[in-house]
């Protein structure tokens, strides 16, 4: 289930803004579900915004903008599941979510105007995303955003989890160990398998 948390300073947007920074985010987390832009991958895309009080975020040891880009204070972070994406993806979201703060807030991408935004993907290990009581696979989360398991972009998650899973067994590993995909079928409270 990927998510995007914007963390600002409080007042730094306008309620427009945002509407507009929501959608945003929401397209670049529909991006890295391989644009599944479907009512399911919406469903899961989930834009969280942060407002925190000036005097609680110091750069340089300053509250003041001395060590600040011209577009703000901006700290966001990007949750994804494991083996989701490769670098060039990654690459490719922290240009957009960049991309984005700079053009909402009217903002000229030069001169270091972005320096103080920071994107941050945080990859979360497969078993530990859960929903309604029962642990997610990042094939259930897949599914739910209408990602089709035999394509490109799920072939390059089953690559990652099947080498970590060569690892685990080579430094022997218990089968059942977090962190091994889990089958995007099975029930989630079953043991993980490839």
């Amino acid at each position: 289930m990927p998510m995007v948390q914007l963390t600002h300073v409080k007042g730094a947007l306008t309620d427009e803004q945002k509407d507009q920074l929501s959608e945003r985010m929401t397209r670049v987390l529909l991006m890295i579900e391989g644009d599944a832009d479907t009512p399911g991958g919406r469903s899961i895309a989930w834009v969280l915004f942060n407002e925190i009080e000036p005097r609680t975020w110091a750069i340089g040891g300053r509250f003041d903008a001395t060590y600040v880009g011209q577009a703000g204070k901006f700290l966001i972070t990007v949750t994804v599941p494991e083996g989701s994406m490769n670098q060039t993806n990654k690459s490719a979201v922290h240009k957009a979510v960049n991309d984005a703060v700079l053009d909402i807030t009217g903002i000229p991408d030069q001169d270091g105007a972005g320096r103080s935004v920071w994107v941050i993907i945080n990859e979360v290990t497969e078993g530990h995303w859960g929903g309604g009581g029962r642990t997610i696979s990042v094939g259930q989360i897949a599914k739910i955003a209408g990602v089709p398991l035999d394509g490109d972009l799920f072939a390059f998650v089953k690559n990652y989890f099947n080498a970590k899973k060569r690892v685990f067994a080579g430094a022997d590993y218990p089968a059942d160990t977090a962190g091994l995909m889990l089958r995007p079928t099975e029930d989630p409270r079953a043991s993980p398998g490839a």
